[in-house]
């Protein structure tokens, strides 16, 4: 996760001011967020240094469900529960597990040419840049709550363990 550190601390902060800008958070509660979030970028814990998490389940500063509602109505974004899709390996699409854990973004499928989003982080700028850039190619995106989310890039690593066990059985 060392090697996304600039990104999440980029994306993480355009979040936070996107947050501030539409008025789903106060800047005093961004401000208290930003600390706890600087405490686990310290302690290197990447995968939980995550301004969202912060404000909706250590503060309880943002209900995820305004959240989500924001990126139906001002960003015109399809919702998805990750935990009703049947997900497969992300090696074949050439994507990196740890990115898709730093920027709370996972692409959930591939239709001629065209990849599916699922992301907790539409409202900061350098996520959506970094994954149209990576992808090459249309994207289609969709906002996702975060625990749907966690839970499908959980799933994701057990796939990858699975092959990885399964080419070791091979050889």
């Amino acid at each position: 996760m060392q090697q996304h550190r600039a990104l999440i601390l980029r994306s993480n902060r355009f979040l936070g001011s996107a947050l501030v800008d539409k008025g789903l958070v106060a800047s005093g509660d961004l401000e208290e967020a930003n600390g706890k979030f600087m405490e686990a970028i310290q302690a290197a814990d990447l995968r939980r240094a995550s301004i969202l998490s912060t404000l909706l389940f250590d503060l309880k500063k943002l209900e995820e469900s305004k959240l989500l509602d924001y990126l139906v109505e001002e960003s015109k974004l399809g919702l998805i529960d990750l935990n009703y899709v049947e997900l497969q390996s992300l090696r074949p699409m050439k994507v990196d597990l740890p990115l898709c854990w730093a920027s709370s973004t996972v692409p959930f499928d591939y239709v001629e040419g065209t990849y599916m989003l699922a992301t907790c982080y539409y409202m900061s700028a350098p996520v959506v840049k970094y994954w149209e850039e990576a992808l090459d190619g249309r994207v289609i995106w969709y906002g996702t709550s975060m625990s749907s989310l966690s839970r499908a890039l959980e799933r994701i690593e057990d796939i990858h363990e699975a092959e990885d066990a399964a080419a070791e059985d091979e050889s």
